[in-house]
Parts: C-alpha cells; structure tokens; sequence
C-alpha cells in the first residue's frame, strides 16, 4: 500500500458499470487515478469482479457493490457500501445515485441524450417514469454536487442550459481519450476482401443508423458490390434495424453483433470510411479509435462531434440522406482527400490523453478537499 494511508484523505469511487460497454472512461480513470496517487482510494464494483480489480489496482481498496442502476437496491442499500468506507468524497461516475445520499460528492454526467430523445423499448407509461425520474435525478445532482465533471466543452454547455445558466462554475470538463488497439487484427470472415462501410456501437434511435442504412441503400444502386457492416450487441433496436432491412429488400447489410477488439481494429483497418451519424453523443470514443487506425471518419455535424474530430472528419447533416450519400462519395472519388483525413487524424488523437483526464479530475478532486 501507499505511504501512510491514515492520514490521507479518503475518496470513493462509484464504478458499478465497469465492465460494461459504457466503462471505458472509469476503467481508464481508475487506472490512471492509481499511477498518480495522493488519496486513499475505495472502488466499488460488482462482486464478480473484486478480485480481478484488486490484482489490477493493488494500492486501492475494492469493494462489492451490486445494486443495479435505476433500481429500489439503489436507493435503499447503496449507502451502506458508500458508508462503509468513511470517505471524504465520493466520485460517481454516471449519473445513478442514492437520491438521499448528501455527502459531497462528484459526479460524471457524459451527455443529456436521454433527456432530449426518446429510447423507447419497453411499456411507453414505464419508459416515461424512468425518463422523467432521470431528468430530475439530473436536475437534483447538478444542485447537489460539489462538482460535475463531463467529457466536452458541448455537454457543460447542454448542462448549463438545462441547468437554465445556475451552477455553471463547479461544471468542469475532462477530455476523454481514444486508445490504440493493442490486440492482433482478426479479419471478420463475410467482410474479407470486400469495400464496406463500417459503424460500431449501441442502436438506440439518436444513433441515427437508419439514416446510414438508407444512404447505403441509395449507394448501392450503382455500387453492388458495396457492403455495409454493423457492429454492435444486438438488442430490440438492432432487431428493428433489421426487420427494417428485411422489409425494404436491402442487401449486404452485415449486424454483426458483438465483435472483439481484434475484429474492431480489423474493421477500422478495411472499411471505406468509419461513418457516425449520431444526433447525439457526449464523446464518442470509437471515432478517435477509427483514427488510430488510418480510417477516415465521415460524421454527423451534431452536439459534440465536431469537437472531438477536429478538422480530420469529412461532416454531413445527419438529417439529410442525400447529404450522407453526397460525402459518402466525395471521400471516394477524392483520394487525395482520404489520404489528407487519414493524416489528420493521426495528428488529431494526439491531442487526447486519459493520463492528462485523470490528473484533471484529480485537480477537482483537490479542490474539493481543499
């Protein structure tokens, strides 16, 4: 263990959703939180992944946490873990919280998506408690927290407006990052020697892949050969966006489901281009990836997107299929175009580091404490 610990002070981190597909920022803030030191660090994790966590993190105190987000478990018996470990401030690191916990705390909020749009896979009455339930559980965070930390300029923006201008000065922002594969390619078998366009993510309606779906479509009426390819964990969006598929006839529409990161960085490696078309995100940390990767990136102009891709992104409106098909094409008829985005991109994932987010976070950190 590090130094004295009795006499540090002592931080809690929420990371009950580290091991799912939105854990990447708290895996990277956790360990780049435990090169840095300073404070006595407790982490609270599911149990199924305590010992795995505390081989990886041998300075920090990891503890079981199992209660789900959004549920009674988290209300009622979350604070005994959070209060087991006497800390001096808490980190969550997404919105869910205890609504009767008023200890300080600081609390990531990565976009206001689910405020503004509509996700709707389950009863409509049911969808619109939860919806209004997470809105007010915004609202009541923000007021209560000793700082929110957000991943771009865009979404302190959003939160200072939906805040209506109150509580902009304890609104700070830590750049995410995007990492370079360290995994060996696995070429992905019906993809092999094929030209395809590439998305990977969840599906949920502001993802907007319909609208990439459709420019495919239009794309492959003097291009037949084209592929498109669909990486994501298939779930009741997925399974729209295929019937989707089925009922218009549109061939060579690739879901691929869950891929490892092998296939990923293969994917990134062979597509055309790497074509997000969100209305939404906080960050987006695939598009960072796809540059690591020497994929041009095609984005959608909206939110914080063109706050990450810089100048080494070809944008389009993503309300626009002609305007989808428009660059689609542009990038590749123009080599010298795809040859200047590729080099952009090398030079843009450079200004983007995990190492520089901890230390911001950490500087919070103190100035709370302090």
């Amino acid at each position: 263990m590090e130094g004295n610990r009795e006499n540090m002070k002592r931080i809690t981190i929420d990371a009950r959703t580290l091991e799912t597909s939105t854990g990447r920022y708290t895996q990277h803030l956790l360990t780049e939180l435990h090169a840095l030191g300073g404070y006595d660090y407790t982490v609270l994790v599911p149990s199924e992944y305590v010992a795995k966590w505390q081989k990886l993190l041998p300075k920090f105190t990891i503890m079981p946490a199992d209660q789900k987000s959004y549920s009674f478990g988290e209300q009622v018996s979350f604070q005994r873990p959070i209060r087991a470990t006497r800390a001096n401030l808490v980190h969550f690191t997404m919105p869910q919280q205890p609504l009767f916990f008023f200890r300080p705390a600081v609390t990531t909020i990565h976009d206001t998506t689910l405020i503004r749009f509509e996700n709707v896979d389950m009863n409509p009455v049911m969808y619109k408690i939860r919806k209004w339930i997470f809105t007010f559980l915004i609202w009541l965070t923000i007021t209560r927290a000793k700082a929110i930390v957000c991943p771009t300029e865009y979404v302190k923006h959003d939160l200072v407006n939906f805040m209506h201008g109150k509580h902009a000065d304890k609104i700070f922002v830590t750049l995410e990052s995007g990492d370079p594969f360290d995994v060996t390619p696995e070429p992905i078998k019906d993809l092999a020697g094929k030209k395809f366009l590439f998305w990977v993510g969840n599906a949920f309606p502001y993802k907007n892949i319909q609208r990439i779906i459709e420019a495919f479509a239009e794309l492959k009426k003097t291009q037949p050969g084209l592929q498109l390819a669909l990486a994501g964990k298939k779930d009741y969006f997925y399974e729209q966006l295929e019937k989707y598929v089925d009922e218009h006839v549109i061939n060579d529409v690739h879901f691929l489901g869950f891929i490892s990161d092998g296939e990923k960085r293969w994917a990134f490696q062979n597509a055309e281009a790497y074509v997000v078309a969100s209305l939404s995100e906080g960050f987006h940390i695939p598009l960072l990836e796809a540059m690591y990767e020497d994929c041009p990136v095609i984005s959608s102009t909206a939110t914080c997107l063109p706050e990450v891709a810089g100048d080494a992104a070809l944008y389009f409106d993503p309300y626009s299929t002609d305007d989808l098909v428009k660059a689609i094409k542009k990038l590749q008829d123009d080599k010298q175009l795809r040859a200047d985005l590729i080099k952009k991109g090398q030079i843009r994932v450079t200004r983007f580091s995990w190492k520089r987010m901890a230390e911001q976070t950490k500087s919070i950190y103190d100035k709370v404490l302090q």
